[in-house]
Protein backbone atom coordinates (compact mmCIF):
# COMPACT_ATOMS: atom_id res chain seq x y z
CA UNK A 1 0.00 0.00 0.00
CA UNK A 2 1.45 3.13 -1.00
CA UNK A 3 2.42 5.79 1.94
CA UNK A 4 0.35 8.43 2.55
CA UNK A 5 2.02 11.97 1.17
CA UNK A 6 -1.04 14.33 2.24
CA UNK A 7 0.91 17.43 3.57
CA UNK A 8 0.63 17.99 7.34
CA UNK A 9 -2.14 20.66 8.00
CA UNK A 10 0.07 22.92 9.92
CA UNK A 11 1.74 23.49 6.64
CA UNK A 12 -1.28 24.01 4.70
CA UNK A 13 -2.09 26.88 7.55
CA UNK A 14 1.13 28.38 7.09
CA UNK A 15 1.28 27.81 3.32
CA UNK A 16 -2.45 29.65 3.36
CA UNK A 17 -0.72 32.24 5.45
CA UNK A 18 2.38 33.41 3.53
CA UNK A 19 0.09 33.72 0.62
CA UNK A 20 -2.13 36.00 2.28
CA UNK A 21 0.92 37.96 3.90
CA UNK A 22 2.22 38.33 -0.11
CA UNK A 23 -1.61 39.17 -1.29
CA UNK A 24 -2.05 41.62 0.82
CA UNK A 25 1.44 43.89 0.86
CA UNK A 26 1.02 43.58 -2.92
CA UNK A 27 -2.16 44.65 -2.83
CA UNK A 28 -0.92 47.39 -1.32
CA UNK A 29 1.50 48.63 -3.30
CA UNK A 30 -0.86 48.66 -6.11
CA UNK A 31 -3.77 50.07 -4.96
CA UNK A 32 -2.09 52.73 -2.36
CA UNK A 33 -3.77 56.12 -2.99
CA UNK A 34 -0.47 58.10 -3.28
CA UNK A 35 -2.47 60.63 -5.59
CA UNK A 36 -4.49 61.49 -2.91
CA UNK A 37 -1.95 62.03 0.03
CA UNK A 38 0.75 63.71 -2.19
CA UNK A 39 -2.70 65.82 -2.82
CA UNK A 40 -3.42 66.36 0.45
CA UNK A 41 -0.34 67.33 2.05
CA UNK A 42 0.72 69.54 -0.60
CA UNK A 43 -2.97 71.45 -0.35
CA UNK A 44 -2.04 71.52 3.74
CA UNK A 45 0.84 72.62 3.09
CA UNK A 46 -0.06 75.83 0.76
CA UNK A 47 -2.56 76.73 3.25
CA UNK A 48 -0.20 77.36 5.90
CA UNK A 49 2.02 79.44 3.39
CA UNK A 50 4.87 76.28 2.40
CA UNK A 51 5.34 74.50 -0.59
CA UNK A 52 6.12 71.18 -0.49
CA UNK A 53 7.68 68.56 -3.20
CA UNK A 54 7.49 65.36 -2.95
CA UNK A 55 10.37 62.77 -4.75
CA UNK A 56 8.08 59.67 -4.01
CA UNK A 57 5.94 58.34 -1.70
CA UNK A 58 5.42 54.46 -0.44
CA UNK A 59 3.41 52.44 2.03
CA UNK A 60 4.31 50.43 5.05
CA UNK A 61 2.51 48.49 7.43
CA UNK A 62 2.37 51.03 10.37
CA UNK A 63 1.86 54.80 7.84
CA UNK A 64 3.27 55.91 4.95
CA UNK A 65 6.99 57.12 4.02
CA UNK A 66 7.91 60.19 1.94
CA UNK A 67 11.53 60.71 0.07
CA UNK A 68 12.94 63.72 -1.34
CA UNK A 69 11.00 65.96 0.71
CA UNK A 70 11.89 69.51 -0.43
CA UNK A 71 9.64 72.34 2.24
CA UNK A 72 9.84 76.12 1.38
CA UNK A 73 7.72 79.37 1.83
CA UNK A 74 6.98 81.26 -1.20
CA UNK A 75 7.63 85.00 -0.71
CA UNK A 76 4.18 85.40 -2.37
CA UNK A 77 0.95 83.29 -2.10
CA UNK A 78 0.74 79.97 -4.57
CA UNK A 79 -1.80 80.53 -7.07
CA UNK A 80 -3.98 77.10 -8.01
CA UNK A 81 -1.92 75.96 -10.83
CA UNK A 82 0.90 75.90 -9.22
CA UNK A 83 -0.71 73.91 -6.09
CA UNK A 84 -2.03 71.12 -8.79
CA UNK A 85 1.42 71.08 -10.19
CA UNK A 86 2.84 70.40 -6.97
CA UNK A 87 0.32 68.06 -6.33
CA UNK A 88 0.89 65.56 -9.28
CA UNK A 89 4.20 66.08 -9.93
CA UNK A 90 3.21 66.55 -13.17
CA UNK A 91 3.24 70.11 -14.82
CA UNK A 92 5.24 73.51 -14.84
CA UNK A 93 6.29 73.23 -11.55
CA UNK A 94 8.55 76.50 -10.59
CA UNK A 95 12.00 75.97 -9.02
CA UNK A 96 13.75 78.05 -6.34
CA UNK A 97 13.39 81.62 -7.73
CA UNK A 98 9.74 81.38 -7.37
CA UNK A 99 8.84 78.88 -4.33
CA UNK A 100 12.45 79.45 -2.14
CA UNK A 101 15.32 78.05 -1.23
CA UNK A 102 14.30 74.61 0.22
CA UNK A 103 14.88 72.44 3.35
CA UNK A 104 15.72 68.90 2.35
CA UNK A 105 14.83 65.87 4.14
CA UNK A 106 15.53 62.38 2.83
CA UNK A 107 12.67 61.13 4.06
CA UNK A 108 9.84 61.60 6.25
CA UNK A 109 7.78 58.58 7.96
CA UNK A 110 4.24 59.11 9.22
CA UNK A 111 2.19 56.94 11.34
CA UNK A 112 -0.77 56.93 13.71
CA UNK A 113 -0.37 56.57 17.18
CA UNK A 114 -2.57 55.44 19.48
CA UNK A 115 -1.31 56.61 23.01
CA UNK A 116 -2.37 59.39 23.23
CA UNK A 117 -4.61 59.19 19.94
CA UNK A 118 -2.65 61.82 17.53
CA UNK A 119 0.12 61.52 14.56
CA UNK A 120 4.67 61.07 15.11
CA UNK A 121 6.80 61.85 12.01
CA UNK A 122 10.25 61.03 11.80
CA UNK A 123 12.56 62.70 9.53
CA UNK A 124 15.92 61.67 7.80
CA UNK A 125 17.80 65.20 7.01
CA UNK A 126 21.13 67.37 7.54
CA UNK A 127 22.65 64.06 8.58
CA UNK A 128 20.67 63.58 11.59
CA UNK A 129 16.97 63.11 12.67
CA UNK A 130 14.19 65.13 13.23
CA UNK A 131 10.72 63.59 15.18
CA UNK A 132 7.39 65.26 15.89
CA UNK A 133 4.48 63.71 18.11
CA UNK A 134 1.38 65.71 18.11
CA UNK A 135 -2.02 63.94 19.88
CA UNK A 136 -4.45 64.19 22.70
CA UNK A 137 -7.81 63.47 23.68
CA UNK A 138 -8.69 67.33 25.10
CA UNK A 139 -5.68 69.72 25.01
CA UNK A 140 -2.81 68.69 22.28
CA UNK A 141 0.52 67.98 23.12
CA UNK A 142 3.28 68.42 20.75
CA UNK A 143 6.97 67.36 21.53
CA UNK A 144 9.33 67.95 18.86
CA UNK A 145 13.16 66.70 19.33
CA UNK A 146 16.02 67.61 16.67
CA UNK A 147 18.65 65.05 17.51
CA UNK A 148 22.55 65.63 15.67
CA UNK A 149 21.37 67.69 12.71
CA UNK A 150 24.26 69.49 10.52
CA UNK A 151 24.55 73.18 10.05
CA UNK A 152 26.41 72.22 6.66
CA UNK A 153 23.63 69.53 6.19
CA UNK A 154 21.05 69.21 3.12
CA UNK A 155 20.30 72.68 1.51
CA UNK A 156 20.43 74.36 4.91
CA UNK A 157 23.42 76.94 3.82
CA UNK A 158 21.76 78.19 0.39
CA UNK A 159 17.99 78.31 2.58
CA UNK A 160 19.74 80.57 5.59
CA UNK A 161 22.15 82.19 3.34
CA UNK A 162 24.98 81.31 5.74
CA UNK A 163 28.10 78.47 5.52
CA UNK A 164 27.69 76.92 9.04
CA UNK A 165 29.12 74.09 10.48
CA UNK A 166 28.47 72.65 13.78
CA UNK A 167 25.42 70.21 15.28
CA UNK A 168 21.99 71.44 16.22
CA UNK A 169 19.98 69.69 19.10
CA UNK A 170 16.76 70.92 20.63
CA UNK A 171 13.37 69.42 22.24
CA UNK A 172 10.15 71.57 22.51
CA UNK A 173 7.22 70.02 24.50
CA UNK A 174 4.25 71.98 24.53
CA UNK A 175 0.51 71.50 25.75
CA UNK A 176 -2.32 73.41 23.79
CA UNK A 177 -5.24 74.33 24.94
CA UNK A 178 -8.38 73.32 22.01
CA UNK A 179 -9.67 76.63 20.22
CA UNK A 180 -13.28 78.25 19.47
CA UNK A 181 -12.35 76.95 15.78
CA UNK A 182 -10.57 73.02 15.03
CA UNK A 183 -7.35 74.45 15.94
CA UNK A 184 -5.27 74.25 19.16
CA UNK A 185 -4.43 77.67 19.96
CA UNK A 186 -0.26 78.47 20.19
CA UNK A 187 -0.89 81.93 22.18
CA UNK A 188 -2.17 79.70 24.99
CA UNK A 189 0.74 77.38 25.31
CA UNK A 190 2.04 75.54 28.46
CA UNK A 191 5.77 73.87 27.82
CA UNK A 192 9.54 73.60 27.62
CA UNK A 193 12.17 74.96 25.13
CA UNK A 194 15.69 73.38 25.59
CA UNK A 195 18.68 73.87 23.15
CA UNK A 196 21.89 72.07 22.98
CA UNK A 197 24.00 73.02 19.91
CA UNK A 198 27.75 72.18 20.17
CA UNK A 199 30.70 73.48 17.51
CA UNK A 200 28.73 76.38 15.28
CA UNK A 201 31.02 78.60 13.15
CA UNK A 202 29.75 80.88 10.24
CA UNK A 203 32.68 80.10 7.86
CA UNK A 204 31.21 82.64 5.46
CA UNK A 205 28.02 83.89 3.44
CA UNK A 206 26.06 87.18 3.97
CA UNK A 207 24.00 89.92 6.26
CA UNK A 208 21.75 92.42 6.00
CA UNK A 209 22.87 95.55 7.80
CA UNK A 210 20.22 98.13 8.19
CA UNK A 211 20.99 101.44 6.81
CA UNK A 212 19.94 105.15 6.94
CA UNK A 213 16.10 105.75 5.04
CA UNK A 214 15.08 101.90 6.24
CA UNK A 215 17.60 100.83 3.52
CA UNK A 216 19.82 97.65 4.17
CA UNK A 217 23.15 96.90 2.89
CA UNK A 218 24.09 92.97 2.52
CA UNK A 219 28.14 92.59 3.82
CA UNK A 220 30.08 89.47 3.59
CA UNK A 221 30.72 87.76 6.15
CA UNK A 222 34.23 86.48 7.99
CA UNK A 223 34.99 83.67 9.55
CA UNK A 224 33.43 83.43 12.91
CA UNK A 225 33.01 80.90 15.90
CA UNK A 226 30.07 80.78 17.79
CA UNK A 227 30.77 77.43 20.03
CA UNK A 228 27.85 76.38 21.82
CA UNK A 229 24.29 77.52 22.28
CA UNK A 230 22.59 76.36 24.97
CA UNK A 231 19.23 77.59 26.81
CA UNK A 232 15.78 76.39 28.89
CA UNK A 233 12.85 78.66 28.17
CA UNK A 234 9.48 78.01 30.56
CA UNK A 235 6.11 78.59 28.97
CA UNK A 236 3.01 79.58 30.71
CA UNK A 237 -0.21 80.06 28.46
CA UNK A 238 1.90 81.16 25.98
CA UNK A 239 4.56 83.50 27.96
CA UNK A 240 8.02 82.23 27.63
CA UNK A 241 10.46 83.40 30.21
CA UNK A 242 13.73 82.82 29.59
CA UNK A 243 15.72 80.56 32.16
CA UNK A 244 19.06 80.22 30.81
CA UNK A 245 19.60 81.40 27.25
CA UNK A 246 23.62 81.42 26.14
CA UNK A 247 25.76 81.65 23.56
CA UNK A 248 30.00 81.20 23.93
CA UNK A 249 32.98 80.37 22.17
CA UNK A 250 36.53 82.20 22.13
CA UNK A 251 35.31 84.92 19.67
CA UNK A 252 32.20 86.15 21.60
CA UNK A 253 29.69 85.58 24.71
CA UNK A 254 26.14 86.36 24.37
CA UNK A 255 23.75 85.69 27.20
CA UNK A 256 19.95 86.92 26.84
CA UNK A 257 17.03 87.02 29.31
CA UNK A 258 13.29 88.19 29.15
CA UNK A 259 10.66 86.69 27.48
CA UNK A 260 9.27 85.29 24.42
CA UNK A 261 5.18 85.47 23.59
CA UNK A 262 4.05 83.03 21.82
CA UNK A 263 1.55 84.56 18.96
CA UNK A 264 -1.10 81.89 17.40
CA UNK A 265 1.07 81.35 14.50
CA UNK A 266 4.98 80.66 14.84
CA UNK A 267 6.34 83.80 12.82
CA UNK A 268 3.91 86.11 14.95
CA UNK A 269 5.40 85.51 18.17
CA UNK A 270 7.00 88.39 19.94
CA UNK A 271 11.20 88.33 21.92
CA UNK A 272 11.16 91.11 24.63
CA UNK A 273 14.76 90.15 25.62
CA UNK A 274 17.91 91.80 27.25
CA UNK A 275 20.67 90.59 25.21
CA UNK A 276 24.71 90.99 26.48
CA UNK A 277 27.52 90.92 23.72
CA UNK A 278 31.43 90.60 23.82
CA UNK A 279 33.55 90.39 21.12
CA UNK A 280 37.24 89.13 21.35
CA UNK A 281 39.14 92.19 20.20
CA UNK A 282 40.22 89.89 17.07
CA UNK A 283 37.20 88.56 15.98
CA UNK A 284 36.02 92.34 16.20
CA UNK A 285 38.15 92.89 13.89
CA UNK A 286 37.37 90.37 11.61
CA UNK A 287 33.49 91.25 11.40
CA UNK A 288 34.55 94.70 9.91
CA UNK A 289 31.15 96.81 9.79
CA UNK A 290 29.20 94.38 11.92
CA UNK A 291 32.29 95.10 14.62
CA UNK A 292 32.04 98.52 14.33
CA UNK A 293 28.08 98.45 14.78
CA UNK A 294 28.77 96.77 18.17
CA UNK A 295 30.94 99.44 19.38
CA UNK A 296 27.63 101.68 19.22
CA UNK A 297 26.17 99.77 21.65
CA UNK A 298 26.16 101.18 25.35
CA UNK A 299 28.30 99.09 27.78
CA UNK A 300 25.90 97.16 30.25
CA UNK A 301 25.15 98.71 33.39
CA UNK A 302 25.94 95.74 35.61
CA UNK A 303 29.52 94.51 33.93
CA UNK A 304 30.57 96.96 31.64
CA UNK A 305 32.54 94.11 29.59
CA UNK A 306 29.28 93.76 27.97
CA UNK A 307 27.83 95.61 25.67
CA UNK A 308 23.86 95.84 25.99
CA UNK A 309 21.02 95.51 23.50
CA UNK A 310 17.36 94.87 22.94
CA UNK A 311 15.51 92.30 20.47
CA UNK A 312 12.04 93.19 20.29
CA UNK A 313 9.48 93.21 17.05
CA UNK A 314 8.45 89.23 16.13
CA UNK A 315 10.12 86.41 15.07
CA UNK A 316 9.69 87.05 11.56
CA UNK A 317 10.57 91.39 11.79
CA UNK A 318 13.09 91.12 14.52
CA UNK A 319 14.54 94.39 15.94
CA UNK A 320 17.99 95.13 17.39
CA UNK A 321 18.18 98.18 19.24
CA UNK A 322 21.10 99.51 21.83
CA UNK A 323 19.22 99.06 25.24
CA UNK A 324 19.44 102.05 27.59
Amino acid sequence: MPPDTKPARWKLFLGYAAFAVVAFILGLFVTFPYDAIRSRLVTEAAQAGLAVRIGSLRPGLAGITATQVRVSKPAQPLSAEVIAALATGEGNVPGALELGEPVLLDSVAVRPTLFPPGVAVRASAMGGTLSAAVGGLGDVKVRVEADGLQASGGNLPAFTGLDMEGELNGTLALTLPKGKGPDADLSQADGELTLDSQGLVIKGGKASLPMGGGQAMAVDLPRIALGALTGRIQFEKGLGTVQTLRLKSDDLEALATGTLKLGKRLEYSEPAMDVNFKLDPEAQKRLGPIGMGVTILPPDKKDPSFRAARLAGFLNRPTFTPRR
